[in-house]
């Protein structure tokens, strides 16, 4: 049996095609056998520095602490939400229920996720791509990611912050 004739230009198309494939793999694969994050967290939106009140976790307890801005200046609205990694969706609630909650304040959940915040552009002259949008957040770990559906004003100053992983 003879080789077919042409077979420098069928190895040179199937490796990029080969390539193509080993990529999407490295993707997809381990999104699929990551374990499902299983840990709700609270976080608060539109709570900047002059927004009024800085929230923050102290013992284990939503905790919140004054600030002081110019007379000139109006505050936004803060409002808390915690965050079902389930279903990704948000639920309002006020900050007395939320001091009835305890909290963990540590980065990474106990199964190995972390709530992380994406970049602008990066790369180099002539390879710039735009990478993430830094407005948008997501849930990393087990090499893998998710992008979160937060309710949050998508300023600069008025992020969705991270507080806690509810410890239940």
């Amino acid at each position: 049996m003879r080789p077919p004739k042409n077979i420098s230009l069928i190895v040179g198309l199937a490796i990029p095609i080969l390539m193509i494939l080993i990529v999407a793999l490295s993707i997809y694969v381990p999104a699929i056998f990551s374990p499902q994050p299983q840990y709700n967290f609270l976080y608060v939106s539109g709570d900047d520095y002059w927004g009024g009140r800085q929230y923050e976790v102290q013992q284990g307890r939503l905790g919140k602490r004054e600030v002081k801005h110019p007379d000139n200046y109006t505050p936004g609205v803060v409002r808390i939400f915690i965050h079902d990694v389930k279903t990704n969706e948000s639920k309002e609630i006020t900050f007395e229920e939320a001091q009835q909650l305890y909290l963990n304040s540590n980065s990474k959940s106990k199964d190995g996720w972390e709530v992380v915040y994406g970049s602008g552009g990066d790369g180099f002259f002539p390879f710039f791509y735009s990478g993430t949008n830094r407005h948008d957040i997501y849930l990393q770990g087990h090499n893998t990611s998710k992008k979160l559906n937060l309710q949050h004003d998508k300023t600069y100053y008025r992020q969705a912050r991270f507080l806690g992983w509810l410890d239940e």
